[in-house]
């Protein structure tokens, strides 16, 4: 078995070696595919943490009937920690909402001194310890009695979904044109390849020899120039996050609180595991193509 398979890989090797021009095309398209596909992934991976960590804590803001004493409001806090026990819940009377707002006007703080009364409502702030539902959250708070109003944000929270979606679909819809590009050349690259040996093959099917014995080789062969253009991606996109993009991954940092994606072994395997998979598949459409005329 293992001589069998030193074969098929010898013989693979030397198909490439015999076509160095249409398989150095093929190399070259699958990196340039990959390496597109790894930077565009990079920056949708990137901008989605932007908008999470500019989407700044979320909470639910549960503010309570202006009727209840401070003694009542803290008693709906207690109920609202009860309902929520994973979520941080933090009470705010209505003096501490006042002194916040003071801190907030700065300079302007002190226009606040002449109020006859305080016109802010104690207030309930729920934050989720996970990625929960803000919306389920702030149906479930608002059941709880002696809360008037809720707020978390709905616009900002609705349009930071929206665009993470629609950063979604771009990189997803960018990443199969690539990859139907690259899956294009190397099937064109490995058909010329097949065409070219088509008295070879015939003479092995007529001595007995099978379609899957006849079709290895090739596969093998676009697996070679996948895993050879997934290393040139590789070896690209390491460049670049290394030489190119440092003051951008610091600015990242500083703007998103968090590192900047970087490409580790996981990533390399992936690139390693879809440059084969482009390969095979082109193969696979070429010789299967060839066999059934």
């Amino acid at each position: 078995m293992t001589h069998v398979a030193w074969r098929l890989v010898r013989r693979a090797l030397l198909n490439l070696w015999r076509a160095p021009v249409p398989s150095l095309l093929a190399v070259v398209t699958i990196t340039l595919a990959l390496f597109l596909g790894g930077a565009l992934a990079f920056t949708v991976l990137g901008a989605r943490a932007l908008l999470v960590s500019w989407g700044a804590q979320p909470a639910v803001t549960a503010y309570l009937d202006r009727a209840l004493s401070e003694e009542q409001a803290r008693g709906v806090a207690d109920r609202v920690r009860s309902a929520e026990p994973g979520a941080e819940v933090v009470f705010v009377s209505p003096a501490q909402a006042l002194d916040r707002l003071r801190v907030q006007l700065g300079d302007l703080g002190g226009t606040l001194d002449g109020l006859s009364r305080n016109p802010l409502p104690a207030t309930v702030e729920v934050s989720p310890r996970g990625a929960g539902d803000l919306r389920a959250l702030a149906a479930r708070v608002s059941q709880v009695a002696g809360v008037a109003d809720v707020d978390y944000g709905r616009e900002w929270v609705d349009r930071l979904e929206a665009l993470g979606n629609a950063l979604r679909g771009f990189g997803t819809g960018s990443l199969a044109l690539v990859g139907l590009a690259a899956l294009l050349v190397v099937a064109n690259t490995i058909r010329l390849a097949v065409y070219a040996r088509r008295d070879e093959i015939e003479i092995m099917k007529l001595v007995g020899a099978t379609d899957r014995y006849v079709r290895a080789p090739f596969l093998l062969e676009g697996a070679l120039q996948g895993l050879c253009g997934a290393a040139l991606a590789a070896a690209g996109l390491l460049a670049v996050q290394r030489l190119l993009l440092p003051r951008a991954a610091a600015a990242f940092a500083f703007a998103s609180g968090a590192q900047a994606p970087h490409l580790s072994a996981q990533h390399c395997a992936l690139l390693a595991a879809a440059g084969a998979l482009v390969g095979l598949c082109g193969s696979y459409l070429a010789v299967a193509r060839f066999l059934r005329t």
